[in-house]
């Protein structure tokens, strides 16, 4: 098993190699150079402004921050989150510090272990009365055995114990090196937001689909218990009507987490657009499979509207107009859904009778309006999460929301007005 510390030797190593490298360019120019004169040595100098030119741009270029990245990540052990900006001189003038830096220990690790090594074992073998040796520096053959033996031992140390010192210094500089810039933070920022539209999104999703599918199966076995004895086909009636409901809610649950599972085409267009700049740009900016999470989650929009609004409309109670002449789109469709959706929710459980009211196109906008009969005791103050969800979804799309207790003929009643804007395609 590669321990922590081998890991880190491999990064110096690679360091060192390039400090071989670069000390053998420089030897060869420096000594074509000295021992050259008139055109050729113009030509060779000119030829060594060329190849520091040319490492510094590699070493400038905007994949090599990532690959330092990855490469301290994988055998420093430095958390290290992947850079977003390359580009900018600010990133790459850190990567060449970067890899200035394990240039220089790099080599410092070679030498130690090329010199410090060979040298302390050649001191050893010499206190041990060996065959002479010739040692760098001379004096070195007139110091007594046993002192020569002694410093053989701390240099041939010295050699191995800097190794660690220079692995750690790599890993504390690493993060100051490496580390997020300025636009990598705003980046990992904007991803942040990012994963919460679209945890927000599943949430009013659920909340929306699933509670609504709960309140009607809990008001149909309600209606169901209380005429049990006095009308057996009614009560028959509720028990369908609540095994249609909880399948459509398994179905639009399974669809949900489905979607998270296996997210499908990434070609497919986000359902949620963001009504300010600064939220477009970060749905703009989200990926495909999280743009794809947010198309797949949507259900049929018009038609689905019409099924809804079916017990309420002519065919039902006759109290909620449903008139969606002419084209509208997947996005408004489905966020008029699930206004509606939550407002029958809200009307089911809080309030008595039948809402009223109307769904409609004008002008550009779908209109609804929703109100219902507060029942005694209900708590009409709109704390609830569907109101603020639905208030999310409408500020997603630029449409507005209101709602909030009324009095019509000395009669408390809860009133819902929102506007939805169609899109372009509509």
């Amino acid at each position: 098993m590669v321990t922590r510390w081998t890991k880190g030797l491999l990064h110096l190593l690679v360091g060192g190699a390039c400090a071989a490298l670069v000390a053998w360019l420089v030897f060869g120019f420096s000594q074509t150079v000295i021992h050259t004169s008139g055109p050729t040595r113009v030509a060779m100098a000119a030829l060594v402004l060329v190849t520091v030119g040319l490492v510094g741009w590699l070493l400038l270029a905007p994949p090599v921050r990532p690959a330092e990245v990855a490469l301290a990540s994988a055998l420093l052990d430095v958390d290290l989150p992947e850079p977003v900006d390359t580009t900018s001189w600010g990133a790459r003038g850190r990567g060449l510090l970067w890899a200035l830096a394990v240039i220089v220990l790099g080599g410092l690790s070679l030498l130690a272990l090329l010199w410090c090594l060979p040298q302390g074992i050649a001191m050893v073998v010499l206190a041990f009365g060996s065959a002479p040796t010739d040692l760098d520096p001379a004096w070195l053959e007139e110091v007594p055995a046993a002192v020569m033996a002694l410093l053989g031992l701390l240099v041939a140390a010295v050699g191995l114990l800097v190794q660690p010192t220079l692995v750690g210094l790599l890993r504390r500089l690493a993060p100051h090196a490496l580390g997020p810039t300025a636009d990598d933070q705003l980046a990992h920022a904007a991803q942040q937001r990012r994963e919460l539209l679209l945890a927000n999104e599943l949430a009013r999703e659920l909340h929306d689909s699933v509670g609504h599918a709960l309140t009607a199966i809990g008001v149909q076995a309600e209606a169901g218990a209380r005429v049990a004895d006095t009308d057996p086909s009614f009560a028959r009636d509720a028990l369908r009507q609540i095994s249609v409901t909880t399948r459509q809610a398994v179905a639009e649950l399974d669809e949900v987490l489905g979607t998270l599972r296996h997210p499908h085409s990434p070609s497919e267009r986000a359902v949620l657009r963001e009504s300010t700049p600064t939220e477009r740009t970060v749905l703009r900016e989200s990926t495909p499979t999280e743009r794809t999470v947010l198309r797949d989650i949507a259900p049929p929009s018009a038609p689905a509207l019409g099924t809804l609004l079916a017990p309420f409309g002519p065919a039902g109670s006759g109290k909620v107009r449903l008139d969606l002449d002419g084209a509208v789109d997947t996005q408004a469709g489905h966020t008029a859904y699930r206004v509606v959706q939550e407002a029958l929710s809200n009307a089911r459980r809080h309030g008595s009778g039948d809402p009223t009211g109307y769904v409609r196109v004008r002008d550009g906008w779908i209109e609804v309006l929703l109100e219902n009969t507060v029942a005694i005791g209900s708590d009409t103050r709109g704390g609830g999460r569907g109101l603020l969800g639905m208030e999310e979804r409408l500020a997603l799309v630029g449409g507005t929301l209101e709602a909030g207790s009324v009095t019509v003929a000395g009669e408390p009643r809860w009133r819902l007005q929102a506007r939805i804007p169609l899109g372009e395609d509509a």
